[in-house]
């Protein structure tokens, strides 16, 4: 620290370097739309990804309105909203990367604890050492829910030739006989027709010689 001329202290670069804090602070550096941060030191950033976590979406805050949100700080080049595999509904959590660290901390800083439709965000930097190769599997594209339901519907309703319709039979026969044995090896007295009763005959070929 020196005094200048008109007696005003002032901070030497060393000082500055001595005091700087862990993360980028939103006083030294503003938001970009261009995606490029300001000018930092490697040493500032240190272990400091470009993504961010984003926990406790409202409904209705999807891919689409994620991507129009955060790109206010910079561009956005990946997100990815986590969602059921099988159901294809949200988990309410998400990771946005931006193009720069830089505008990661200050988007993670702004956005942490706010409120949006009465719900408090939680945003926080993803640690370089933490990220996951496969974390942006299927990212940047629309999400269309899958129809397992018609599609298993569909699987079920199939026509089936000759011989699978026979090995269907033959499994729901040994079925019902298994279940015949554990009835009657718990005790119980109960009996019904079994299923094979109620299978049509299978026709007989007299052979000739």
């Amino acid at each position: 620290m020196k005094l200048t001329d008109t007696g005003h202290k002032t901070v030497s670069t060393m000082d500055r370097k001595a005091h700087a804090p862990d993360v980028v602070s939103r006083q030294d550096t503003e938001p970009e739309n261009t995606g490029r941060g300001p000018e930092t030191s490697s040493s500032d950033l240190e272990g400091v990804s470009r993504v961010i976590y984003i926990g406790q979406l409202p409904h209705g805050f999807y891919e689409e309105q994620l991507k129009g949100f955060f790109d206010q700080f910079g561009l956005v080049t990946r997100l990815r909203v986590s969602r059921n595999n099988k159901t294809g509904k949200a988990k309410h959590y998400a990771f946005v990367e931006f193009q720069s660290p830089e505008v990661a901390v200050i988007a993670a800083e702004a956005m942490d604890n706010y409120m949006m439709f009465k719900q408090k965000l939680r945003v926080n930097i993803v640690k370089a050492a933490d990220l996951h190769p496969q974390l942006f599997k299927g990212a940047n594209k629309k999400f269309r829910a899958i129809p397992r339901q018609k599609l298993s519907r569909d699987q079920h309703n199939r026509e089936r030739t000759a011989e699978e319709d026979e090995r269907r039979v033959k499994k729901a026969v040994a079925k019902d006989k298994q279940r015949q044995q554990r009835i009657k090896a718990a005790g119980i007295d109960y009996e019904y027709e079994p299923l094979q009763a109620l299978m049509p005959a299978t026709p007989t070929h007299t052979k000739f010689k």
